[in-house]
């Protein structure tokens, strides 16, 4: 089974799961359908084991760089620029990973936690052409989840994100460590007058690339930039599940109606892996600001701190007492 094959697997058997948990909820005590869901529960830890299993067989993630222009163009590049480049790349990476295990920003060093595992490395420079690769170890957890491919995920969502449309759900994603780091690093490109072409193709075969032209780099260096945040202040949501995912994303409505998007820790994933859509739940989290100064764009950020223990998840206990003792 490949990575794309077992990922499309497990969306459709969530939906299923969610949609006989709808029905239980309409129909009420239904033991056969408890049963059923009981099972596709079962059959969903199987599948992200076998998941966590194939992406530890991919091993590595494979990034390249390519340069153009300035003084790249002979097929060598100057150490001053590569040690820049290697020093951002690699910090945007480390701070993005940070950001999603610890589920905010973090100051001072990354922890070796973060770092050892994905084990970033200058793999090659390609033979007569200005082609950087690098690699990094996939480091999958149990449920399939890699911190590196996750955070190169964020990466290229940022990169190719419609600057008119605004970044702010981006660079609240990756973190402003990340995104700062990230600014640096285009800072290193455009004061050495050099284009980039940068590809990495994922576990499930799609292939992401981003091509920084001269004035695509500058740009989104201004803005990125130009970010910033407030400290955060503890809030309450309440509200109905309608989305959960295993890349840290859990959208809540609430009882005006508006759609609040929260993000949550590699931590906090198995606190949250219960619940499904429909389920109403009482959350603390974190509430920020996002601006950016360049631009007057401004947007409220949310990351989990805890679920409150009277919101009871419909995927914690769906057998009756007497099944689920004696499981």
């Amino acid at each position: 089974m490949n990575i794309a094959y077992l990922e499309k697997r497990i969306k459709k058997t969530e939906a299923l799961l969610d949609s006989k948990k709808n029905q239980l909820a309409a129909e009420g005590d239904n033991f056969a359908l408890s049963l059923s869901i009981h099972s596709l529960e079962q059959h969903i830890d199987d599948l992200h084991h076998k998941l966590s299993t194939e992406k530890e067989k991919r091993e590595k993630e494979v990034i390249e760089l390519r340069l153009m222009g300035g003084d790249v163009n002979n097929g060598s590049v100057p150490l001053d620029l590569l040690a820049n480049l290697a020093k951002h790349f690699s910090g945007l990476v480390f701070a993005a990973a940070a950001k999603l295990h610890h589920g905010q920003d973090l100051a001072g060093t990354i922890p070796s936690e973060i770092t050892q595992p994905i084990n970033l490395r200058f793999a090659e420079i390609g033979h007569g052409s200005s082609r950087l690769y690098i690699t990094g170890d996939t480091s999958p957890d149990l449920f399939g989840v890699s911190l590196l491919e996750n955070s190169l995920s964020g990466l290229f969502d940022l990169l190719n994100q419609d600057m008119n449309q605004g970044l702010s759900e981006q660079v609240d994603n990756l973190g402003l460590r990340s995104s700062h780091a990230l600014a640096k690093f285009l800072k290193a490109l455009r004061q050495k007058h050099i284009e980039i072409d940068i590809s990495w193709t994922g576990g499930n075969e799609q292939k992401h690339i981003w091509h920084g032209r001269r004035d695509k780099i500058q740009m989104l260096e201004t803005l990125l930039d130009g970010f910033s945040s407030t400290e955060p202040v503890e809030v309450k949501i309440e509200g109905i599940v309608e989305l959960i995912s295993s890349a840290g994303k859990l959208q809540i409505r609430n009882r005006e109606g508006e759609l609040i998007k929260v993000r949550f820790s590699k931590k906090m994933y198995q606190a949250v892996q219960p619940f499904r859509m429909g389920d109403t739940v009482t959350l603390l989290a974190n509430e920020k600001m996002v601006f950016n100064s360049a631009t007057q764009e401004e947007k409220k950020t949310y990351s989990l701190i805890s679920i409150d223990a009277q919101s009871t998840p419909s995927g914690a206990s769906l057998l009756p007492a007497e099944d689920s003792h004696n499981e």
